[in-house]
This record gives C-alpha cells, structure tokens and sequence, in this order.
C-alpha cells in the first residue's frame, strides 16, 4: 500500500487542481443574472444600420447633431463639402440629439427630419433645417414652418403633419438620445470617424480630409 501511495497523492492534487481550474473559469464568465449589454439602437437617418460595420474601402463619419446648436449648424457646410469631395467613399450617418432644455425648438426638428425621412427626404429636411436654423431657431412654434419645409419638398403634408407628432417618430429621436448617451456623448456636435471621435478643434475641412485620406489610404 505504500508503494501506491504517492501516486494515490499525486492523483488527488491533480482532481483538486482541475476542480479549481475549473471554478476560475466560471468566475471569470458572466453570470446569467449579469445585465446584457445595451443593444445597439437605428438611427433616424437613413443608411444607418443597428451597428455600424466598417466596409472596406468606405469611410463611416457619424454625426450626432442638434439642429438648432449654432455650432452644429456652423459645421454642416464643412461636413457637405467632405461628401461632396469623397462622395460613395465616406458614409454619413446623422443621430439626433436635441438638447431640448437651452434649445425649445430642437425636438421639434428632429421630429421634423425624421417624419421626412418616412418619405424619402430625410437628408433634404435635414439640409433645410441647418441652412435656415436662423430663420426657425426663435420662433416659438416649428411646425408651420416645418410644414412649408414639407410643402417646399414635395412631401404628403397631412401625412407629414401626423407623423411628426407621431409616437414612432418619437420613438426613433429617442432611441438616437439612448445611443448617444451610451457612447458617452454629451454635446453636440459630436463626430465619430470610423468610431474614433475627434476633437471639436479638429472639426476643419483639412483635418477631416486627411483623417479621411489616410483611412482610404489615398495620398494628398
């Protein structure tokens, strides 16, 4: 018997080792009542998916905006340019982020670009909207002049009119602030450049084009 037993030992350290191993790895492990992780939530702008997946050869430049934020509004040319000069190469995605307590006219806007955006026309009410925020931006009621934005598009008014007070169109603006909130932005303009977000000094047309230029891997 005593021959056997140092194999007898060895043999209940290595159970021991393996039941301890073993227990490490579910302790490393989420545990079932752990919270999921926030899904990822659509955008009101169209070309947005749930997540946003990098394509080769694309470039995808997020925007989370406020269309009555004066700043927001001082950088629209500069983005419009870079799609024009890059064109299928860059991919935009607009999120709303109304920051409603300093600007009264904000969720009503973005209400506005989403109700158009169920009609084909977000990007034309979204470049309404920046290009006329002094126009709007006081007033104490948006939707007569969202409704002629609406007229001016071409857009099923009444249809128009509904939705932009509608429950989903809501619905879409808020899931756009949840996003926001969960990647940790708090003003706005914010840009994301293939996820990484840059700096509001950093938000020229020069810098853009080259952050842009050296992802495409194209020389200036």
């Amino acid at each position: 018997m005593k021959r056997y037993l140092p194999f007898l030992i060895i043999g209940a350290v290595l159970v021991i080792a393996a039941g301890a191993g073993a227990f490490m790895l579910r302790s490393a492990q989420p545990s079932s009542n752990s919270p999921a992780p926030t899904p990822a939530l659509p955008s009101g702008s169209p070309g947005a998916s749930s997540a946003v997946a990098t394509t080769k050869g694309v470039v995808t430049i997020e925007e989370f905006g406020d269309y009555q934020c004066p700043p927001c509004g001082y950088l629209h040319p500069t983005l419009k340019k870079i799609k024009g000069e890059f064109g299928p190469r860059v991919r935009f995605i607009f999120y709303h982020y109304p920051l409603s307590q300093v600007h009264k006219n904000a969720l009503d806007a973005a209400h506005a670009a989403v109700a158009a955006g169920l009609q084909g026309k977000f990007w034309e009410m979204h470049n309404l909207l920046y290009e006329s925020q002094k126009e709007w931006s006081e007033g104490n009621d948006l939707h007569p002049i969202a409704i002629g934005f609406a007229s001016q598009l071409g857009l099923d008014v009444a249809r128009f009119a509904r939705d932009m007070d509608s429950a989903a169109v809501d619905n879409t603006v808020s899931a756009d602030v949840q996003r926001a909130n969960s990647r940790g932005v708090n003003a706005t303009p914010t840009i994301f450049v293939d996820g990484q977000m840059i700096e509001n000094e950093k938000l020229t047309v020069e810098n853009l084009r080259q952050q842009i230029s050296q992802k495409l891997g194209v020389r200036q």
